[in-house]
């Protein structure tokens, strides 16, 4: 514990911001990474596609599952937009009017 407390005290001797990554999140902020409902991370977690754990009452959603989850989906398909004939352009204010 003690080798801890220096490499923390390194860090912030050195002025370091160093980013962590969250391990687990909240129902809320796990629908909002993946721009879902809670509703659907509730079902998800139901159905064994992401994963959760319990934190005293907390459930707390295990980031590397949503993102599992995420790889996991097809890519959209999307048919070409048509090319359309540019529009013409007007001039002036009198142009606007007819």
């Amino acid at each position: 514990m003690s080798e801890l407390r220096v490499y923390e005290e390194d860090i912030f001797r050195a002025g370091q911001v160093v980013p962590l990554s969250p391990i687990l999140v909240t129902i809320p902020d796990a629908a909002a990474m993946i721009g879902r409902g809670a509703t659907f991370i509730y079902a998800a977690i139901s159905n064994g596609v992401i994963q959760a754990v319990k934190s005293d009452k907390r459930t707390l959603v295990v980031v590397k599952s949503l993102q599992d989850y995420v790889a996991s989906l097809p890519p959209p398909k999307m048919r070409p937009v048509p090319k359309r004939d540019p529009l013409p352009v007007r001039q002036g204010r009198q142009a606007r009017r007819k």
